[in-house]
């Protein structure tokens, strides 16, 4: 695999494309042996393995394999055609390819928010494949997830005396609405509150920060366009809308969930339904974050994904 220049993080031992179930993914893979491997996945849809590389996949390569990647048609992978199918079990069936590509015989998934749902979905599919599971601040239940997100907007709306804003939030969090409506819902309003939008998920980190980070990294807009047919065909499929919850319970593998004490996404009824339901799950609370703990507390964050993965007892 063809290695590209350092991109301000930590050097990746490898980095490029990688051919698999005709199209590329952009695949970024660094640390030692196969025996210790994580694969990271991003969320979104369409959100790129950029800023988990800037600082865990450096820090974390010093005790296992790490492998992070752009899914299908994200960023530095290859476009999707408009013409073509595609759906949330192609991004399954990626990762296993790629699994057996790297020859792999086992990795531990870590699923960040649109992420989580396609660990949980791959464990359940391939469970030979996976040895343990992290939820970084998953999306179990997208109707859930957008309540909260609209219900975060709506205290901003309020806070900028926006009537407007206030009365439409209040349209759909007063009456039931279907999760692709609130997801469509969601868009509206998120993009009606500007820069601002972005507070809603950071509590540890200037969201500017981030953003700069994202825009020093991707400068070509054509990236950019690749996602958003990424994301409206998984939109249009309607699978990554559904509701995990009624499924947890088949996880077989040893899980971890990272919650930020400020996140919307993984909220309080979806954190319930995890340590309830799910058998050999265990929740940590990160009281400093939002969304994005390993950006809002990397050192904590890598001393548990560290722990947990390498701790043979669970």
């Amino acid at each position: 695999m063809p290695t590209t220049e350092n991109r301000g993080y930590p050097e990746c031992a490898e980095k490029g494309l990688i051919a698999v179930r005709g199209t590329r993914l952009y695949v970024e893979m660094s640390g030692g042996s196969k025996d210790a491997a994580l694969l990271y996945l991003h969320g979104g849809p369409g959100a790129s393995c950029i800023d988990f590389c800037w600082h865990q996949a450096g820090v974390l390569s010093a005790h296992m394999m790490v492998v992070a990647l752009d899914q299908r048609g994200v960023l530095r992978s290859d476009p999707i055609p408009e013409e073509e199918t595609f759906g949330l079990e192609d991004i399954i069936k990626d990762c296993e390819a790629l699994r057996v590509k790297l020859g792999i015989a086992k990795w531990t998934l870590l699923g960040h928010s649109f992420g989580a749902i396609v660990a949980f979905k791959y464990a359940v599919h391939y469970p030979q494949s996976v040895n343990k599971i992290i939820f970084e601040t998953p999306c179990f239940d997208a109707r859930a997830s957008m309540r909260s997100l609209i219900a975060k907007a709506h205290e901003i709306y309020q806070a900028l005396e926006h009537p407007e804003g206030v009365v439409l939030c209040n349209s759909y969090l007063s009456c039931s609405h279907t999760p692709l409506e609130l997801w469509q819902a969601w868009g509206r309003i998120g993009q009606g509150l500007g820069s601002k939008r972005d507070n809603i998920y950071f509590h540890g980190m200037d969201p500017d920060c981030y953003n700069s980070k994202i825009d020093r990294q991707i400068t070509d807009a054509g990236m950019w366009a690749k996602n958003r047919v990424h994301a409206a065909k998984l939109e249009a499929e309607g699978k990554f809308l559904e509701s995990l919850i009624p499924e947890l319970f088949k996880l077989s593998q040893p899980s971890l969930l990272i919650a930020g004490r400020f996140d919307p996404v993984c909220c309080e009824t979806q954190q319930q339904a995890y340590v309830e339901t799910v058998k050999g799950g265990h929740m940590v609370v990160f009281e400093g974050s939002g969304h994005f703990p390993r950006l809002e507390e990397p050192e904590r964050y890598a001393q548990e994904v560290i722990q947990f993965v390498l701790n043979s007892q669970i």
